[in-house]
């Protein structure tokens, strides 16, 4: 099959890999866009393998498959005129600077030494792939087009070097000749030859002959054999492939599978050292927050600090308001605020008017004398209420249970004081 008759078909693709690039079938020699496709879809691929109900080996396979296919079709339109595939010359791309690795032009078969090379440079083109500043997809594709170019010749030579040498001659004596070719002459001075049947005087006039040296001979016939070997293995490069292609893939696949781990490992330090940048970034402006969160607590506590003084200032200006009106009576109790602006009455503790309560002479001992408007009076606080009114204006310092509304046992005569002494500054 000619060139220009091959035809390489391409698997279906999934859709996220059509995204990517659409595959085409191929007829003929590639054009160098499609197979930068080829590498672009196969590197996707790639990347999701191992991604649950994403990753699709045998899609890789046959993608791989198809690379092959096309970079074989690649081959022989550069070497299939070549008789003596020995005098092949294979000239890799430009580099880019930021790659370490230098290779130079092969003639003949490569060496190991040389293939490794190829396969270094690139692992390490390919571990740019993620940044397109330092990629160039053709620059990719013409690496892999040289390394698949080399691995045929690699292959090609192989092969010869395995397949069985020529029968051993037997050795000719001084007499003996190859006949190459006749002149007109000769052939009428044989024709004209008469030998008699039944003797033994065939004999042929061999001075119009030319006769060659038998190691040349073999040398030619060599020659011969090694380029029909050639020019068949190229011929029938298809078939070659279907024979051939699980080694030469696995091999393509290892040495791609070989880089994935340097590249997922390059990704996963990067990734670790940002995750470290982000950290300590995180570690700066949680210690930022918490020096600004110290200070505004601080803050807050010292504007509490001082609302707590303007409410007691306010109270102290109430009251003193109060106590400035002429005329007040024991009801005069039922104005006095507490810090909060309340008054006994709407309080859910106190519950009631203190004026109330203060005519209830019910209570014994319960009298709590109020210094008003120059005058004392008497006030009568039972015991239950004197905690919740020591708490009400604040005062219950010592005498209630943890600053709350329970009067410690055997406080009530001290409360009583505090009280008719607070009451008396307010209304005295």
């Amino acid at each position: 099959m000619s060139l220009v008759d091959q035809i390489c078909i391409p698997p279906a693709l999934p859709p996220y890999l059509k995204k990517v690039h659409d595959l085409k079938i191929i007829r003929g020699i590639p054009e160098d866009e499609e197979i930068i496709r080829i590498h672009a879809v196969i590197r996707m691929a790639e990347k999701v393998i191992d991604a649950p109900e994403v990753g699709n080996p045998m899609l890789l396979y046959r993608l791989t498959e198809h690379l092959f296919s096309v970079q074989m079709v690649k081959y022989r339109s550069r070497y299939l005129d070549a008789i003596f595939p020995e005098s092949n010359t294979y000239t890799p791309p430009t580099l880019p600077t930021h790659i370490s690795v230098s290779l130079g032009t092969i003639t003949g078969t490569p060496s190991d030494e040389e293939i490794i090379k190829v396969q270094d440079a690139i692992r390490l083109y390919q571990q740019c792939s993620n940044i397109p500043s330092m990629f160039d997809p053709r620059v990719n594709m013409e690496l892999s087009q040289h390394l698949f170019d080399l691995q045929i010749a690699k292959y090609t030579q192989r092969m010869k070097q395995n397949q069985p040498g020529p029968t051993p001659r037997e050795v000719p004596n001084e007499n003996s000749s190859i006949l190459v070719e006749s002149t007109a002459g000769s052939t009428e001075e044989s024709n004209a030859a008469t030998n008699n049947a039944g003797t033994a005087a065939n004999i042929t006039d061999f001075n119009s002959i030319t006769v060659l040296d038998i190691g040349v001979q073999n040398a030619i016939e060599q020659s011969n054999r090694i380029a029909e070997q050639a020019n068949l293995l190229i011929e029938r490069s298809n078939q070659i492939a279907e024979r051939s292609n699980q080694v030469a893939e696995r091999s393509i696949q290892l040495v791609e599978r070989l880089n994935l781990p340097s590249e997922q490992s390059n990704n996963l330090t990067e990734l670790y050292e940002r995750l470290n940048q982000n950290s300590e970034r995180s570690n700066q402006h949680q210690e930022r927050t918490n020096y600004f969160a110290e200070g505004l607590v601080q803050k807050i506590e010292n504007i509490g600090d001082v609302l707590k003084n303007m409410n007691k200032v306010l109270a102290g200006i109430q009251h003193a308001i109060v106590r400035n009106h002429k005329g007040n009576k024991i009801d005069a109790l039922d104005c006095l605020i507490n810090d909060k602006g309340e008054t006994p009455s709407v309080n859910e503790i106190t519950q009631g008017t203190l004026g109330t309560l203060s005519r209830q002479p019910n209570f014994p001992n319960s009298v709590v004398a109020i210094l008003i408007d120059g005058a004392w009076t008497g006030a009568h606080i039972a015991n239950d209420h004197l905690g919740g009114l020591l708490w009400f204006y604040g005062i219950g310092d010592g005498l209630c249970e943890n600053g709350g509304t329970q009067l410690k046992s055997g406080k009530a005569s001290r409360a009583r004081q505090r009280l008719s002494e607070y009451f008396s500054s307010c209304l005295g």
